[in-house]
């Protein structure tokens, strides 16, 4: 019997603590405070420092692309080639707006261009880049157009590119504004072989070195040479796609062809070198 009554007491005993401690504890969460051992989640975490870039770099993992550098554009005023005084007339007559391409092709796949371009207006600059002609066909995609040697005419004033090859967009300024320009270059970088025809044979995409353009300037191209074969136009309608005319020694656009739309695509024979 008197073990009984020890266990009895014992388990009251438990019971009571057991009820101070839960009572403890909602009073201590209800006052706002933290019970030992336990973690607030309204805590406010410590300010942290700002992290530095080495430390972003750092988490962004081995197989994260590097952020890629702004290539800025280049502003260019060529180097005067011949004499600085315009000989041009400053009332000569002026024809209407357009460009007139003439492409002759090399043994290496590159082509000589020279282009006469009446502007909309009278400017003083002009942009440049190569055509793009990824979208042209086959093997056109690996492509990296190049126009070396440049050399632009404005105000009677021939003018040398400096600064090595245009690949990208170029600003190109003279002095007084003129309409009458003309860009003269060899372009690379714009032959592949033809698929299943003779050794030799190759197919060229180009357009005007000329860019941001009206979309409707009207552009003329001519290919001289006995080994071309023929000249189209991907970039109109289906039914003015086969745009040239003429045969060897020289093809030609039939009409005009807007800017936006006037890349060529030319078939030929390499030229045997002399």
């Amino acid at each position: 019997m008197t073990g009984f009554r020890a266990r009895e007491i014992v388990r009251r005993s438990v019971g009571a603590l057991t009820v101070i401690t839960l009572l403890g504890t909602a009073v201590a969460v209800a006052s706002g405070l933290s019970w030992p051992g336990t973690v607030r989640a309204t805590d406010d975490a410590p300010p942290r420092a700002t992290p530095s870039p080495a430390a972003h770099q750092s988490t962004a993992g081995p197989n994260a692309s590097p952020a890629r550098p702004t290539v800025p554009t280049r502003t260019i005023v060529p180097t005067p080639k011949t004499s600085p005084n315009p000989t041009q007339s400053a009332s000569a007559p002026v024809g209407n707006p357009g460009i007139a391409i003439t492409a002759r092709p090399n043994p290496d796949g590159s082509f000589l261009i020279d282009e006469v371009i009446t502007l909309p207006e009278a400017l003083a600059e002009v942009e440049v880049r190569p055509a793009p002609i990824g979208d042209a066909g086959v093997g056109f995609k690996q492509l990296r157009p190049t126009a070396s040697n440049v050399e632009l005419t404005a105000g009677g004033q021939t003018l040398v590119v400096p600064d090595g090859p245009v690949t990208g967009e170029v600003t190109l300024r003279w002095g007084a504004p003129t309409q009458q320009v003309q860009l003269s270059y060899r372009l690379s970088g714009v032959s592949v072989a033809s698929a299943h025809a003779k050794p030799g044979r190759a197919l060229a995409a180009f357009g005007s070195l000329l860019y941001r353009m009206p979309a409707n300037l009207p552009v003329t191209v001519v290919v001289p040479g006995k080994t071309v074969l023929s000249l189209t136009c991907p970039q109109l309608p289906l039914a003015t796609m086969a745009c040239g005319a003429g045969k060897a020694p020289q093809f030609r656009t039939l009409q005009p062809m807007p800017f936006d739309r006037s890349r060529v695509l030319v078939q030929y024979d390499r030229p045997v070198r002399g």
